[in-house]
């Protein structure tokens, strides 16, 4: 066995330091060429040419940063041999690669500080990128010794690292989950546990029109989209306490939550994990530092799909409305039975009962008598006539067939058996008698009670 061979716990730890180095350098070059890109185009819109040279060489640098940390810290390129997987070697090269980049980037924001000092708008953003080069700085010094990959390397015989724990967690959650199955509105929730990343991120967004809050961790991010409702939310991967695979597999679990769309965002830029941010439930995923076309095309195409499942909602929303008002409707025109059966096969089969009823009535004299009365007159009677028939029908458990002009019309036994169901519509045509008399047009009504053949 060779120095390089190791154990799976020791490749798995391997690859996960690795990720978590990707992870740390890659944060403050987000802020580098984030910042950069947006003082490029203010710069451009307001006409001050001044500064755009050096502001320009400023990003240039920092995406061959990016580059530089992508390839050397490419954990395909070490597990295929195409490089030494040497700890002190992979340290050496960082240094030896990043150092020019980075010096000239800390050297351009150093005199823009100088020359901007009357220029407040322009200095905010300078310092932010001078803040995250020296920070860059920091890490690359702290990593050329290279006490965390060494300690990584034996740390299942010695002690876990926080950072390299949390990354590893993500990592080992990664391979060994397997076969799971133009709108400038919109409320955005970002997630994300670097101030800088959240705040340059907000800046993209809120420029572009949207509405903006803004989440530590996952914990937070859950409490935060209980008690609003948002249009979509952008989150980072590696996170404490919550990292983004958790958070997203709450937010799919929880009824209330799972149609809220997520874009995860993350330096972790290995295809297992897109992978598993797709099978979790994500709507999108992008690379750290984030292309902002890409982005803002990512977000539009999101809160559109978004918009059209609301829609879609409501539509049946509307449709079960309608419905019901429609079955509402039905049963005042007939009995529950029969609605049931007409819902239940679109047909209602003709039934024979022996022991029915039916009771019918009609005004004497009511054609003359519209001769001689406004419509309104007869209307007013009519429906004070009918509305007591009908309490009189439910009374002596009659149901109401139809009524027409006039005529009024009632079966007895149909749908409820009765022990005598002729007596039931003698003793509710009697009412009727008695109630049409009590009306001021003084009616009179003729009743008709049939049962049998």
């Amino acid at each position: 066995m060779t120095d390089h061979q190791t154990t799976p716990e020791a490749d798995l730890t391997r690859r996960a330091v690795l990720a978590n180095l990707r992870h740390e350098l890659r944060t403050p070059l987000n802020a580098i060429i984030g910042y950069s890109e947006m003082l490029i185009e203010d710069i451009q819109d307001a006409g001050q040419e001044d500064f755009l040279s050096d502001l320009s060489k400023i990003h240039s640098a920092g995406r061959q940063l990016l580059s530089i940390v992508n390839n050397i810290l490419d954990s395909k390129k070490i597990e295929s041999g195409q490089m030494n997987p040497d700890p002190e070697a992979i340290g050496d090269r960082l240094r030896l690669e990043l150092i020019t980049p980075l010096n000239a980037i800390i050297g351009f924001s150093e005199m823009l500080i100088e020359e901007t000092q009357d220029q407040e708008k322009l200095l905010s953003d300078i310092r932010k990128i001078d803040t995250a080069a020296k920070h860059f700085l920091t890490l690359l010094n702290d990593i050329v010794n290279f006490q965390k990959i060494r300690s990584g390397i034996v740390m299942s015989e010695t002690q876990d690292n926080g950072d390299c724990s949390m990354i590893r967690e993500v990592v080992k959650t990664i391979h060994t989950q397997k076969n799971r199955a133009d709108i400038k509105c919109g409320c955005i929730l970002i997630v994300d546990d670097n101030e800088m990343n959240r705040f340059l991120l907000s800046r993209y967004l809120r420029r572009e029109g949207y509405s903006v809050e803004m989440a530590e961790n996952g914990v937070q991010a859950l409490e935060i989209i209980r008690a609003k409702k948002f249009d979509l939310m952008i989150s980072d991967i590696m996170m404490p306490e919550m990292n983004g695979f958790e958070l997203l597999q709450h937010i799919r679990s929880d009824p209330e939550l799972r149609d809220i769309p997520v874009i995860m965002i993350s330096a972790l830029d290995e295809m297992a994990s897109v992978v598993r941010c797709i099978e979790a439930g994500a709507e999108d995923y992008l690379p750290k530092p984030f292309n902002p076309v890409l982005l803002r095309a990512r977000i539009n195409a999101c809160l559109e799909k978004k918009r059209l499942r609301d829609q879609e909602i409501l539509y049946l929303q509307q449709i079960e409305a309608e419905k019901k008002r429609a079955d509402d409707l039905l049963r005042v025109i007939l009995p529950d039975e029969i609605v049931s059966e007409l819902k239940l096969s679109n047909i209602v089969k003709p039934k024979y009962y022996p022991d029915v009823a039916v009771l019918f009535t009609d005004v004497v004299g009511f054609t003359p008598y519209c001769d001689k009365h406004s419509p309104e007159d007869v209307l007013l009677n009519l429906q004070s006539m009918i509305e007591s028939f009908e309490g009189i029908a439910l009374k002596y458990d009659l149901q109401k067939i139809k009524t027409i002009g006039d005529a009024f019309m009632a079966v007895a036994g149909l749908l409820k058996p009765l022990e005598n169901p002729v007596e039931n519509c003698v003793k509710a045509g009697l009412e009727m008698i008695h109630a049409t008399h009590s009306l001021p047009a003084t009616w009179q009504v003729r009743i008709g009670i049939h049962f049998g053949m």
